[in-house]
């Protein structure tokens, strides 16, 4: 689900100037100053050299230095920022590419306070936002949590996606009813600051992908599923000689008695549980829930769609996958149906009893590096781990530095092969290191397939000597 925080970052400027429509209201123009720093040159250019998204960019990058706190190369301001004044409860660039300043406060102050720091007035003040950005963003991160806590709510399914606009949070459903927006904030959250779009008959989409391509392929466990299902299980074999990198998010379409396509489910990432990649000659399964309750009629034809990447994600080009399924209210024929073979391809001349009798074996002596459900500390998760490392280590160590330790984690969570594959380069905080590990509770182990693997694993412990007291 998209998560759109008009936090203006830098880089995000541009996206701003484009998607921000937003009019000049009265109490703006009143504040509107009528010196503008395009009527003064600027490192020599004529007033109309000066490109009009760069006199707010400049004012951005000012604000940046003047109260951003992100990390050293990274311009960026953000109303969130701990440096960003009270005062100041939003910024963005208009339609008009003019820099407006949402204000909370005495308007006269702020003004003279932004065109002193800024060394400009070419910027508007804006005092009469119903919703401030910053009160935006804190209603986005309620709305985000709420939504992970409801997890499985097939409500969600209706969500296209959700977005922060300038003065209030868009929710695009799919089906964009009054009674699905009625659910919407009675079962999810509700605000007079959500704004509902979308078509109340789902739109027509005739977006085809592929099921077999490069030596991937996607197929449903089944051809056919009983009209009363609820999730759909989908496996990815790659027989390519890439790590394919899964997409999270998916959509289902559906075709109705005239041979129409439309969106039946929209992209969420909770439905979706795909490892993030699958190796060459590995094969992945994951299941994805139907939005069946605005679909009337549910026996016929669907598609899954979702985006592998074959190769780096850096370089390789996006891959739109296909499985076609059909839901059936027919018994008999329910009764018929067998699972779906494994590719060919992937089988690599195999029987599917000889592919499982190997599988079972690798499964059984392997060592993993990545799983599809990795091991985990058993107290409290990875924030727990670090707490444990920290309370362990000794206050009375003489020398810092970073041990980087690998060990196995067994099926039966106890950790073995403990060894230091990067010296601190100090012996004594390596053997302390290895101590830690050794101290450790079982783990949770990890799972691959459905099966509980060994996995290797690797931690840094990182030794700093204790802070002395001023008090001395």
């Amino acid at each position: 689900m998209e998560n759109y925080y008009l936090s203006l970052v830098y880089l995000c400027c541009a996206w701003l100037v484009s998607s921000c429509n937003v009019s000049t209201s009265r109490k703006q123009t009143d504040l509107m100053t009528k010196d503008s720093i395009c009527e003064t040159p600027a490192h020599n250019m004529s007033a109309r050299e000066i490109p009009a998204q760069e006199v707010p960019m400049r004012l951005l990058e000012k604000l940046a230095e003047l109260y951003g706190d992100e990390p050293p190369g990274f311009t960026g301001f953000s109303v969130t920022n701990k440096n960003c004044p009270d005062f100041i409860c939003g910024v963005y660039v208009n339609e008009s590419n003019r820099l407006v300043v949402q204000i909370k406060g005495d308007s006269i102050v702020a003004r003279k306070r932004l065109e002193d720091v800024l060394d400009s007035k070419d910027f508007l003040i804006e005092t009469d936002a119903i919703y401030t950005q910053k009160e935006l963003i804190a209603l986005k991160e309620q709305l985000l949590d709420r939504q992970i806590t409801l997890g499985d709510l097939p409500l969600l399914r209706n969500v296209s996606y959700t977005k922060m606009r300038t003065h209030d949070i868009e929710i695009c459903l799919i089906v964009n009813t009054p009674e699905e927006q009625k659910k919407f904030r009675e079962q999810v959250m509700d605000s007079p600051a959500f704004c509902f779009t979308g078509p109340e008959i789902p739109d027509g989409n005739t977006v085809v992908g592929v099921s077999d391509t490069m030596g991937i392929v996607l197929r449903p466990e089944y051809p056919v599923y009983s009209a009363a299902t609820k999730e759909i299980r989908f496996i990815l074999y790659n027989s390519s000689r890439h790590m394919v990198h899964c997409d999270r998010y998916y959509f289902i379409t559906s075709e109705d008695e005239e041979g129409v396509w439309h969106q039946l489910s929209g992209n969420h990432y909770a439905f979706l549980d795909v490892a993030n990649g699958v190796g060459s000659g590995e094969y992945t399964e994951f299941s994805a829930g139907l939005n069946l309750d605005m679909h009337k009629n549910r026996a016929g034809r669907y598609r899954f769609f979702f985006h592998v990447i074959p190769g780096d994600v850096g370089f390789a080009t996006k891959v739109l996958m296909m499985a076609e399924f059909r839901l059936s209210d027919d018994k008999e024929e329910l009764n018929r149906i067998t699972k779906n073979p494994m590719p060919e391809s992937f089988l690599g001349g195999l029987s599917e009893q000889e592919f499982s009798k190997q599988e079972k074996h690798m499964l059984e002596t392997t060592v993993f590096t990545v799983v599809e459900q990795m091991p985990e500390f058993s107290e409290g998760g990875q924030k727990a781990l670090l707490a444990f490392i920290a309370d362990n280590i000794p206050e009375n160590i003489t020398g810092e530095g970073r041990a980087t330790v690998s060990f196995t984690v067994e099926k039966d969570g106890s950790l073995s092969d403990i060894r230091v594959i990067r010296s601190s380069s100090y012996k004594e905080l390596d053997d302390e290191a290895i101590r830690i590990i050794r101290k450790m509770p079982k783990w949770i182990p990890g799972k691959h397939r459905g099966k509980t693997v060994r996995v290797k694993y690797t931690i840094p412990v990182t030794f700093r000597k204790k802070q002395e007291s001023n008090n001395q």
